[in-house]
């Protein structure tokens, strides 16, 4: 079996040699290796000595991904999931790279851990779509807090079948605006919004006549459909695509 064994470790070895390529480029040595991200591209590293030293990184490109969709990780709840990730690789962050840093003789184990965090911190951010979400409400909840409006976070109301129904944030009424209801949905679709309008349908005849619900729609990743936006507006519901969020900051501050 032992023979077996280290055949198996052999198998693997022969697979990654024959899936690595490196190039040289100004000085800087660029490899792909045959890990894929979610692109289904490879994964590459680039290695610069300094000193007597190994600077290893992937040049901005899985944090520069995530930002060019929409997960721009600018908040204290992203940035201590981001850190407590890297540092169980000992990997760190540098403007954007990600970096570790050694002798030469440690370059296999430095390579593997930067490659591991690279893989995790990309499928931390875009594949957990539960994590995702939570992130899109914190988003609206620094959002709110940027320009001062003045909210509950998290209320629930009953509805009149007697059911509860969770909003994520309610705006009290002022001298100029009714209550104002928000429910921030990460991924608009047909689902969602039927959740939305039933609790909506449920709750408006124990609130203010003149409450107004809002769904604020997280349009980062695709366009909510025609549909969606429709069946909102058949049931006087307010939609706030997340992209025009700044033309909103009066109705929600008033």
């Amino acid at each position: 079996m032992t023979t077996d064994c280290q055949s198996f470790v052999e198998s693997y070895l022969d697979w990654l040699r024959e899936r690595i390529t490196t190039e040289e480029i100004d000085g800087t040595c660029e490899i792909t290796t045959p890990f894929l991200d979610r692109h289904n591209d490879r994964l590459q590293i680039y290695v610069q000595r300094r000193g007597g030293q190994l600077r290893i990184t992937d040049d901005g490109y899985i944090i520069g991904d995530l930002e060019s969709c929409g997960c721009v990780l600018d908040t204290p709840h992203r940035r201590q999931m981001l850190q407590t990730v890297l540092n169980g690789f000992g990997v760190r962050e540098e403007d954007g790279e990600l970096v570790v840093e050694g002798p030469e003789r440690d370059f296999p184990k430095k390579k593997h851990s930067l490659l591991q965090a690279m893989l995790t911190v990309n499928d931390m951010f875009m594949i957990a779509r539960p994590r995702v979400s939570h992130l899109f409400l914190e988003d609206v909840g620094c959002f709110l807090d940027d320009h001062e409006v003045r909210y509950t976070p998290s209320v629930e109301f009953t509805g009149r079948s007697g059911f509860l129904h969770k909003y994520d944030f309610v705006i009290p009424r002022s001298q100029t605006m009714p209550e104002r209801i928000l429910r921030a949905i990460n991924r608009p679709s047909r689902d969602t919004a039927q959740v939305m309008i039933f609790s909506w349908n449920d709750t408006k005849e124990t609130r203010p006549r003149d409450s107004t619900a809002y769904a604020i729609l997280n349009d980062s990743e695709r366009e909510p459909s025609s549909d969606v936006l429709g069946a909102f507006s058949q049931y006087d519901i307010e939609t706030l695509r997340w992209s025009d969020r700044e033309d909103y900051i009066d109705n929600l501050t008033a």
